[in-house]
C-alpha cells in the first residue's frame, strides 16, 4: 500500500515535520551492526543530534531530527538512493504534540491526588500534621435504665414493637406458651396401628380429572 502525503497549511515553524520514515529497507539491516552503522552515517553527516529507530516489526526506519531543515535534507538524500541493492523510499512523519492535561505536572507526570483523597489509599499514608487519635468512650457494663425496662416486661404479656399506621401494619410480639410434653407411644398403640388396613393410614389415591368430550368438527369446515 502506497503512502500519500497530504497537503496542509503551515502557519508556524513548529508545525514543520522534524522526522522521516524510510521504507523498502533490506531485512538484513536490522540484524547486522555494520550495516546499521553504515546506514546511520548518511544522517549523522547532516546533524549529530539525530535519533534513528530501527523498527524491525514494521520493516521501516524512523529518523528523528531537532530541526525541520535537517529532516528535509535527509529526505532528499534518501529519495532514489539504493542501499544494499534496494531503492529506499521516504516520507515525512507528522509531529506528535503532547498536550499537558490538568492531572499532569509540568514534566508530563501524573500529579498526586488531593490531600483528602490520599487518606483512602491502601495501605494508608501518614496522617497530616496535628492529627490526633480520638479516644472512644469506655463500654457500659451495667445500664440500669435498660435493665429496668427489661424487668418491666412479663413473660406472659404481649409486646407491641410497632404501633402501625395507615401504610404499615402493627407488629406485636406474642410469647410462646408452655409446650406440654407428649406422652411416649406404648407398645399396645403400635400394635393397634399395624393391625389396621393400609387404606386407613396408607397412600390415598386421587382420582384423575376426566378428559372433556371431543368436539366433532363440522364437515363443511
Amino acid at each position: 500500500m502506497e503512502e500519500t502525503e497530504t497537503v496542509r497549511e503551515i502557519t508556524n515553524k513548529d508545525d514543520l515535520p522534524t522526522s522521516i520514515i524510510i521504507r523498502n529497507v533490506p531485512k538484513e539491516l536490522f540484524d547486522d551492526p555494520s550495516l546499521k552503522e553504515n546506514f546511520a552515517s548518511m544522517f549523522t553527516q547532516i546533524s549529530e543530534n539525530v535519533r534513528i529507530d530501527f523498527l524491525k516489526g514494521f520493516q521501516r526506519v524512523r529518523v528523528v531530527f531537532t530541526e525541520p531543515e535537517h529532516a528535509t535534507a535527509a529526505k532528499l538524500i534518501v529519495e532514489h538512493h539504493k542501499f544494499n541493492g534496494l531503492e529506499l523510499k521516504a516520507f515525512f512523519a507528522n509531529n506528535i504534540k503532547m498536550v499537558r492535561r490538568a492531572y499532569q505536572s509540568e514534566d508530563g507526570h501524573l500529579k498526586l491526588p488531593p490531600l483528602e483523597k490520599q487518606f483512602l489509599i491502601s495501605p494508608p499514608s501518614s496522617p497530616p500534621v496535628g492529627w490526633e487519635q480520638c479516644h472512644e468512650m469506655a463500654p457500659v457494663v451495667c445500664n440500669f435504665d435498660l435493665m429496668s425496662r427489661l424487668a418491666a416486661y412479663s413473660v406472659d404479656d404481649k409486646y407491641e414493637v410497632h404501633g402501625g399506621d395507615p401504610s404499615q401494619p402493627t407488629i406485636v410480639v406474642t410469647p410462646a406458651g408452655v409446650v406440654e410434653p407428649v406422652a411416649p407411644i406404648t407398645e399396645a398403640e403400635t400394635e393397634e396401628e399395624e393391625s389396621q388396613p393400609p387404606s386407613a393410614y396408607g397412600k390415598v389415591e386421587i382420582p384423575h380429572t376426566p378428559r372433556p368430550p371431543k368436539r366433532e368438527l363440522d364437515s363443511t369446515g
